[in-house]
């Protein structure tokens, strides 16, 4: 129809043998009008035939082409679940580039419905084949596992995303969506010991949350803290504390300035003459004592600012050192920069003398990096994985739960095949 571009009527006869009675008595019995793609108008045949003594009836189908009891072609079916494969999609745009791309006028509902029908078996079909090829690749787990949450918003409705990947083979471990009603610290205790029951575990990399120590210590495993969030809550206070000073010292410049234009301006209303002025001319002496308090209150402004640049210099070394703690590439040398600033607690600048304090209950899992190469000192590849799976754009779009979880594995699936296979297979080749 693409090529002749007209109208085509089409008998289509099918003599395969659901019966075995139908190859043998099976004679036409007309023609039934059907609208394919609610667009194409053909002609099934239709077939009576004698079995057990019965009269049967029997339509042509198109099996390899159309579901049954469905109106559209499995490549038109496909197209929403095409589509949700590459990008996130709202179901109004994937029905508006299906009807532009195939001259259609198919409805939304449909679309999501048949999204619907086809994921679970695509999502099924896809996991099988990619671990298959796992194991041809002979893919194993390494033991260093990365760990975190994200929240995600479906209609109003606050859910809880935990997600483990390994570290080094970039593989999904297990990535679950729940209500923020389940999530606490036993279900992320459960969760992680579902997740590695069966699986080399060593090293769990996290963020800070505080029921995360006692948690991974029972499963048996070393605990790395992300030395990326341990700095993000140092600069959570700093960043303001610096940004403050910053703006008064701009301010005070700015008042610097107008007080010196306003100073040459009393300087050219008088005319200047040698020796001290007359105790009679009160004029000149008003305008002299204005410049002297204006040039005094400049200074007091200079002087302040010079303080406030202490400070921000003083604040931003300590960060330096502090940054040099999680910078070292052995145990000997990070606990070298952090004992420069704990063993001179009581003079450090309030922000930083309490971030020493509360890194001296966690130094040394924040540091269990420096004995095991093995360990990333962050856990930026999970975070990552929320990024490209789920980013943020999308994280309050979805209206459904089913919705959430099925782009969710569309593009874990995604991930493996790009991070996991690709790159393992590449290396392979070359090796």
């Amino acid at each position: 129809s693409e090529i002749m571009n007209t109208e085509l009527y089409i008998i289509y006869f099918d003599y395969r043998e659901y019966d075995p009675d139908f190859a043998r008595t099976h004679v036409k019995n007309g023609l039934v009008e059907y609208k394919l793609n609610k667009k194409f108008k053909i002609y099934k045949q239709t077939y009576k035939y004698q079995s057990k003594n019965k009269e049967k009836f029997m339509t042509t189908m198109l099996p390899d082409y159309i579901d049954k009891y469905c109106n559209y072609t499995r490549e038109i079916k496909e197209q929403g679940l095409m589509c949700t494969k590459i990008t996130y999609s709202s179901y109004g745009s994937k029905t508006e580039m299906v009807n532009e791309q195939f001259n259609l006028n198919i409805s939304r509902q449909s679309i999501y419905l048949h999204e619907k029908e086809l994921s679970p078996q695509y999502i099924y079909n896809k996991e099988q084949e990619i671990l298959k090829e796992i194991e041809k690749l002979n893919i194993q787990p390494s033991g260093y596992y990365s760990y975190d949450e994200e929240f995600i918003k479906i209609n109003k409705k606050i859910y809880v995303r935990l997600a483990l990947i390994d570290v080094h083979t970039k593989m999904i471990i297990n990535d679950e969506l729940i209500t923020k009603d389940q999530f606490n610290k036993e279900y992320i205790e459960k969760f992680l010991i579902e997740s590695t029951k069966e699986i080399k575990l060593d090293t769990i990399i996290t963020d800070g949350y505080r029921s995360y120590p006692e948690i991974i210590e029972r499963l048996g495993a070393k605990h790395q803290l992300c030395t990326f969030h341990i700095m993000q809550n140092l600069m959570v206070k700093l960043n303001p504390y610096i940004n403050t000073k910053k703006r008064l010292i701009e301010s005070l410049t700015k008042a610097n300035k107008k007080k010196e234009a306003k100073i040459e301006e009393l300087k050219s209303k008088i005319t200047l003459k040698r020796g001290r002025p007359k105790n009679s001319d009160k004029k000149v002496k008003n305008n002299i004592n204005k410049r002297k308090k204006l040039k005094s209150e400049i200074d007091e402004n200079k002087e302040k600012i010079r303080k406030y640049k202490a400070k921000i210099k003083e604040h931003i070394e300590y960060k330096e050192t502090i940054k040099k703690i999680f910078r070292a590439k052995s145990f000997k040398t990070a606990m070298k920069y952090y004992h420069q600033l704990y063993d001179k607690l009581e003079e450090l600048p309030p922000i930083i003398k309490n971030f020493i304090k509360t890194l001296s209950k966690k130094i040394n899992k924040a540091l269990e990096y420096t004995k095991d190469k093995k360990i990333p000192k962050t856990n930026n590849l999970v975070e990552l994985l929320f990024k490209v799976t789920f980013p943020g754009k999308i994280k309050r779009i979805y209206r459904t739960y089913a919705g959430a979880v099925t782009q969710i594995k569309l593009d874990d699936l995604k991930w493996i095949e790009k991070n996991v296979l690709k790159k393992t297979g590449k290396n392979k080749i070359i090796s």
